[in-house]
């Protein structure tokens, strides 16, 4: 065991695991040409446009990010013809983002794959009762950091 012999901080120690995440979801995504965050504001949007309109300063405030960073996903993913900017009727100003046909059948093939090989992997040394603490504990962490 790598780590064990080592005395680290649990922020460390969930930054290093959150790394890992993210570098072996992109691993996946690499076959659909697209990054985690990419799959992550496609997904956004896909599940709100059924409810309400979508913008970009909802994206922005959704994910912290900053103008520039979200305008860059956005113009890839819109590249990839995932998705579309259209004119909002209401306001010209703001361009209403929908998910393209194309982009519906990416999240499909995305969606099989699912988080759920990578979660595996990340647990695959855990019992089926470590994993639910594991996950019990980790919704304490983040309710604490919530208050």
């Amino acid at each position: 065991m790598k780590y064990s012999s080592e005395k680290k901080h649990i922020g460390m120690l969930i930054k290093c695991i959150e790394k890992k995440i993210v570098n072996e979801l992109n691993k996946e995504l690499e076959q659909f040409d697209i990054t985690l965050m990419q799959n992550e504001v496609l997904r956004y949007i896909y599940f709100h446009e059924k409810n309400q309109d979508v913008f970009q300063k909802q994206i922005e405030e959704f994910f912290n990010s900053t103008n520039p960073t979200i305008t860059g996903i956005l113009n890839r993913l819109e590249g990839k013809e995932l998705i579309k900017r259209e004119i909002n009727l209401k306001d010209a100003r703001y361009k209403k983002l929908t998910v393209t046909p194309k982009g519906k059948e990416l999240l499909d093939k995305m969606l099989e794959l699912g988080p759920k090989k990578v979660e595996n992997k990340l647990t695959q040394r855990l019992s089926v009762e470590e994993r639910d603490e594991l996950e019990r504990l980790l919704i304490l962490v983040l309710d604490g950091l919530e208050n």
